[in-house]
């Protein structure tokens, strides 16, 4: 991959650019894979519950919806990460991916409340199969040393290409119906179908990965025996529970407010689909201009303080965004909550590449993927339990509760991590090395 010399720790933009430079061939193909997959997702965040709307279903439909999608991830996470540490990582992404794009296309093509369930339970399974393969994946494409760089690089393409979706979900419908005569329904699902089409494209590169392991992986798997079993890989359940347990209570916190947060500002702040398209592209483009600068953050202040310090410091906006309506005018009301969920999505997610490196760091290589699919399934859990509880109170008039509770479970999953590792050293980064190409992991 490199040789031992080319990683030498260099502070500052110059070293940032050096580690940068040297992502192996896998890596810089799987940012072109991502770029293109987080484009349908970033036009989906904010056109699919729209389009419900839209086709006569309510809040409560799309609160149902989501739970389906929580429980089915949660169900299928674990099995997915069994899978995801015994075969090549790639295809999971183009399964996962592939999958999740004919979903997609089913989803929008109709009004069924059957079929949009029952896809949307598959989406979340093969949305599953994808999520557990991606931090394990990077971990075994990168030395300790450039890692960081790599999960922040990672978050930026995603969160980019989430803005070019957001940007197409918000004004491209609106030109479709006035250009080409179509309703509101028609417009909706040929946005969609663009940004689905760019995500078919996306699993080009994805094809093109090759088999690749790390002899830091390779060792770790030849001194451990393998286990048989779901949780076989599991080799620090302690440390496993402390990070699940924060990850829940995140996902509880978020799904009550963040799968509904395009309802919120149409339906409460009264935006339009411009604004709303606005509000998540320049949320997407300042999480990755902060995504791009985490590894400066971390070489600053070190990955643990980075992390509690971003997400404690993003709790005062939820707030902001659920209590604007009562504290700006008609008038002013969309500014403030746009510019509060921009510098929520900007400061807490600035965390997500510094804390995913961190846990796997942290973890033992042959329990990552593993991790990742029990994370996953409480997660998914939380998540959707969150999302139906959220769409109740919405569905109800009360677009207040979700936020504060949102904020009080961000601040305890924030304490939690400071008392276990805020006083804890970081992980050492290891002598790079080069890789071992007839391992059995990599072998057809």
């Amino acid at each position: 991959m490199t040789e031992p010399d080319s990683l030498e720790d260099q502070p500052g933009l110059t070293g940032y650019l050096r580690k940068v430079k040297l992502f192996s061939r896998n890596a810089r193909l799987y940012l072109l894979h991502i770029f293109g997959m987080d484009v349908i997702h970033g036009t989906w965040e904010v056109l699919f519950n729209l389009y419900l709307l839209e086709v006569g279903f309510s809040i409560g439909f799309i609160g149902v919806r989501l739970a389906v999608m929580g429980v089915t991830g949660a169900l299928v996470a674990v099995p997915a990460g069994w899978v995801a540490d015994r075969f090549d990582r790639k295809w999971g992404f183009i399964i996962g991916d592939g999958g999740g794009a004919a979903m997609a296309l089913l989803l929008i093509s109709t009004g069924n409340s059957a079929v949009i369930l029952l896809g949307s339970a598959a989406a979340a399974a093969f949305g599953a199969l994808h999520h557990v393969t991606e931090s394990p994946f990077m971990a075994e494409n990168s030395e300790p040393a450039e890692r960081i760089h790599l999960f922040s690089v990672s978050s930026g393409f995603r969160t980019l290409a989430a803005m070019i979706g957001a940007l197409v979900a918000g004004f491209v419908p609106g030109w479709m119906a006035d250009a080409w005569n179509l309703s509101a329904v028609g417009a909706f699902r040929s946005a969609a179908y663009i940004g689905v089409a760019w995500w078919f494209l996306s699993l080009i590169p994805a094809v093109l990965m090759r088999p690749y392991v790390s002899r830091e992986v390779a060792e770790a798997l030849a001194e451990v025996p393998q286990r048989r079993g779901l949780l076989g890989g599991v080799r620090s359940p302690g440390l496993i529970a402390r990070f699940v347990t924060i990850g829940a209570l995140l996902g509880l916190g978020g799904g009550l407010v963040l799968p509904l947060a395009n309802v919120f500002f149409s339906e409460e702040v009264h935006a339009a689909e411009h604004q709303i398209g606005l509000t998540f592209a320049a949320g997407s483009l300042f999480l990755a201009i902060g995504a791009f600068l985490a590894p400066l953050v971390v070489e600053r202040f070190g990955k643990t303080q980075a992390i509690w310090m971003s997400r404690f410091s993003a709790v005062p906006f939820i707030l902001l965004i659920g209590f604007a309506p009562d504290l700006a005018t008609p008038a002013t009301v969309v500014s403030l909550a746009g510019a509060a969920f921009v510098l929520r999505t900007a400061l807490f997610n600035m965390s997500g590449p510094i804390y995913e490196a961190y846990t796997m760091e942290r973890l033992h290589p042959t329990e990552r993927a593993t991790f990742t699919g029990i994370d996953a399934m409480f997660w998914s859990g939380s998540a959707a339990l969150g999302g139906y509880v959220g769409a109740r109170m919405m569905n109800g008039g009360d677009f207040r509760t979700p936020f504060i509770v949102m904020a009080v479970l961000y601040l305890l999953s924030t304490w939690l991590f400071l008392r276990w590792f805020g006083s804890r050293s970081e992980p050492t980064d290891v002598v790079p090395s080069e890789p071992v190409i007839d391992h059995p992991a990599i072998r057809a």
